[in-house]
């Protein structure tokens, strides 16, 4: 019974963020000359603006939003050392350390069937958002599908997708996120191109309906926009040198959105700067 009551506790955070017309994310703006860190900056899907939230000397790292929004979780770091778990009280802009643990850390961290049933990898599963099924990867590369109710699984699909030169990928635990109105399985597996210096997933759309695979694009951490067709996730890291004179290079990645109508992508973050870890919040 706790662990179903633990599916229900994300099922209620992820129905709170259908509303969310934010999303929050951890940017670092270099500069030529002194010190910068990755601070919590949020973009808003209503008109695109961005807006940075914290100034403060460290890292700002995985920021998860509570509930109603008006907290932001985070990771901090400074300089070489871990700060541990902080949080941003978005009204007063004030940053202090935490033992608080945000609903969501807590709730996906646990697989309500312990592999019970259809051994699935414990680090894939997935709740639908209306909370009556679960998503997860079992046997190498099948996609499982489980009604919660009965904790039964009730369909499984192969992954057998290749790359782009042919050839399948190999057995990898694929990671799956529904779309918000449980139709679609966005799916991500290790992508062909990653390096041990620029990991990344290749990310594949899963009709439920008619199981069919269509391939989408290429990056990490993609979150669904509840109220857009779209997809914001963070593409590829890769050097980018920094200005004067370009003889110094530092990493770089960009939020970029998928559109699941034209399949185009369009990137939401420009110049010498690193956007990563996109997270949806309201406010």
């Amino acid at each position: 019974m706790r662990q179903l009551a633990r599916v229900c506790g994300l099922f209620l955070l992820l129905t709170s963020s259908v509303s969310a017309q934010q999303v929050v994310f951890s940017r670092r703006v270099y500069a030529a000359q002194g010190t910068t860190y990755q601070q919590l900056w949020i973009w808003s899907a209503s008109d695109g603006s961005l807006k940075q939230l914290t100034h403060s000397a460290r890292d700002h790292n995985t920021p998860v939003c509570s509930r109603d929004g008006k907290q932001v979780f985070f990771d901090a770091v400074r300089g070489p050392l871990v700060e541990g778990h902080w949080r941003l009280d978005r009204d007063t802009g004030i940053e202090q350390p935490t033992n608080d643990v945000p609903p969501v850390a807590d709730t996906v961290a646990r697989n309500p069937l312990n592999g019970r049933l259809t051994r699935c990898d414990d680090r894939t599963w997935s709740p639908s958002p209306d909370g009556s099924r679960l998503a997860c990867t079992a046997s190498g590369q099948d996609i499982v599908i489980v009604d919660l109710g009965t904790q039964k699984e009730i369909d499984r699909i192969p992954f057998g997708q290749q790359y782009s030169r042919g050839g399948p990928y190999p057995p990898w635990p694929l990671q799956s996120t529904w779309s918000p109105d449980g139709q679609t399985l966005l799916v991500g597996v290790y992508g062909e191109n990653s390096s041990s210096t620029s990991s990344r997933l290749d990310y594949f759309l899963l009709d439920l309906a008619t199981k069919t695979w269509t391939r989408a694009m290429t990056g990490d951490n993609a979150v669904w926009l509840p109220a857009r067709d779209a997809i914001i996730y963070e593409t590829p890291r890769d050097l980018a040198p920094l200005p004067p004179n370009g003889a110094h290079s530092v990493w770089s990645a960009h939020l970029a959105i998928f559109d699941l109508t034209t399949h185009k992508e369009t990137l939401l973050t420009s110049g010498i700067t690193n956007n990563i870890q996109p997270t949806l919040c309201g406010h």
